[in-house]
């Protein structure tokens, strides 16, 4: 690239990222990937209902589902493993049968993408072995339940795909034996069971259930597949729910994200990723944000979204924004949680903690701040690198556990911690693709943004040199990936929710302030 191409590329990026914080902070739902699981969650159960809520919904879904079939029969991000696209394709299977209203030439359009769907599923069934499938969340329950339906629905074609099927329910067998027990303590009203088991899965509300105190907006604990579900059991629209599965689904052209809306995830990760970073903001754009989350942030914390329980890591992000944009919170609110132990929330609870004033030695805040370090240091991965069961790729983890002790050293030096941080770094430069990129699967903006802002804030002077070129490197790749669409390979989605999926605009942040903070190529 010429000089003049590069600075108006910078000048393009910083117009974006100006573009794209300002809709972060004015949109009050957020944006998550639509998933292939959820909306066939919500097709499947609108099926059960006719009448009920428009057929048009239904038909929403479906189109959808159709349109992104992958040409192995699949559904799920092309871009990922094939195990990655199981579980969205065993839902999809199972939920298009149940469209009894469609026309007949749509229902001949779905008998043709639920075989292909089933040749995927089933011409390795060992694909469906549990140590074949991927960390999401729940996938212990949703596999086996969601192939035991399969299997004994009239339309499933037991001619051709039984035996696999059979190998299939013998491989699950465990998991299907947990999760039968889970589901009966669900049932019989265990709130600790409750919180394990994807309630969208049961067929009857369990007891103590009240969908008065679960609705907020139309929602039922933010989830279009739950709302969906929740009408099912009570055989009667709820208050909005029509409205909300409109809403979110014609968002995102007819497919559902697992969560929505995610605005509170969505502004407070924003916020964070700038102070971080030390990115400026227009004073107008922080007072919003500020005020954003600290209306999120009770007296018990900050929930992902309204609606469902305060979680130690998005506190954690709400109480270093505040304490960082000189808005300074009680946080207390941070300390009544357990300890965390996976890496990302470790990060950030680190991170939150070296906000906290601490008077002694001995007070809450510095003992939290000293288990925390002891917890990331103690989990890195002998080359350096750590894992998290949240996201698929181990450099997002990494990069963020490097910054976050980093942050800590300054406060108060650990050897421990500085020997971990550099040997993320040695890591992160020994991971680096020939094209300049980072990527667990293949070359990812969004991998690659996050080690380049480890990079940019972690490098130590003995690596100053291997870093710089590094950075050069990545900012060739960023630059040629700058108009990638959110459909092309290295935009794909790494986070593991029920289903692999991205939150869309915090990716684009992190890829646009990468962008900017790797600097020009050196010719």
């Amino acid at each position: 690239m010429t000089e003049e191409s590069l600075g108006a590329l910078r000048k393009r990026a910083l117009m974006a990222l100006w573009q794209m914080i300002r809709l972060v902070d004015e949109d009050a739902d957020g944006m998550l990937t639509g998933s292939a699981y959820a909306t066939a969650t919500v097709v499947a159960r609108l099926g059960q209902m006719p009448g009920l809520l428009p057929e048009s919904l239904a038909r929403l879904g479906s189109n959808a589902l159709a349109r992104t079939q992958n040409r192995d029969g699949s559904w799920g991000s092309p871009h990922a493993p094939d195990r990655y696209r199981v579980l969205p394709t065993l839902a999809v299977v199972g939920a298009l049968p149940g469209r009894s209203a469609a026309a007949p030439a749509e229902r001949s359009r779905m008998r043709e993408a639920l075989r292909r769907g089933s040749e995927f599923l089933f011409s390795d069934p060992e694909v469906l072995a549990p140590d074949r499938l991927p960390s999401l969340e729940g996938i212990d329950h949703t596999v086996p339940v969601l192939l035991e339906r399969l299997t004994q629905a009239p339309e499933f074609d037991g001619d051709r795909f039984g035996a696999a099927a059979r190998r299939a329910r013998t491989a699950q067998r465990a998991n299907a034996e947990h999760s039968a027990r889970i589901r009966a303590r669900v049932i019989g009203g265990d709130r600790q069971a409750r919180r394990e088991f994807p309630l969208e899965l049961l067929d009857e509300p369990p007891r103590g259930w009240c969908a008065g105190t679960a609705v907020r907006g139309g929602a039922v604990w933010c989830s279009p597949a739950l709302t969906a579900t929740a009408v099912a059991w009570h055989g009667a629209e709820l208050p909005g729910a029509e409205r909300y599965l409109r809403r979110e689904g014609v968002r995102r052209q007819g497919l559902w994200p697992v969560l929505a809306p995610a605005a509170n995830f969505e502004r407070v990760t924003a916020a964070a990723l700038f102070v971080r970073l030390g990115f400026p903001l227009p004073h107008g754009v922080t007072a919003s944000l500020c005020a954003s989350v600290r209306a999120a942030l009770g007296a018990d914390g900050m929930p992902f979204a309204p609606g469902l329980p305060p979680d130690p890591e998005n506190t954690a992000l709400a109480v270093f924004v505040l304490n960082s944009w000189d808005d300074a919170v009680d946080s207390g609110c941070l300390l009544a949680f357990p300890a965390v132990s996976a890496p990302m929330a470790a990060a950030h609870v680190l991170e939150a903690l070296t906000t906290i004033p601490c008077v002694t030695d001995d007070d809450a805040a510095h003992a939290h701040r000293v288990a925390t370090v002891r917890t990331l240091v103690e989990t890195q991965d002998p080359d350096g690198h750590w894992d998290d069961r949240s996201v698929a790729s181990p450099c997002v983890p990494t990069a963020a556990a490097a910054m976050a002790l980093a942050r800590a050293i300054e406060s108060e030096f650990c050897a421990d911690a500085l020997l971990a941080v550099s040997r993320a770094i040695a890591w992160l430069l020994a991971n680096q693709r020939a094209d300049g990129s980072w990527g667990l699967w293949h070359s990812t903006t969004e991998e690659t943004a996050y080690a380049v802002h480890a990079l940019g804030i972690c490098a130590s002077p003995a690596v100053e040199r291997m870093v710089a070129a590094a950075l050069r490197r990545a900012h060739i790749f960023l630059a040629d990936s700058f108009d990638s669409a959110a459909s092309d390979s290295v935009r794909t989605p790494l986070w593991h929710y029920k289903d692999l999926g991205s939150p869309v605009r915090i990716e684009r942040l992190h890829t646009l302030t990468a962008l900017l903070m790797s600097g020009s190529p050196v010719a």
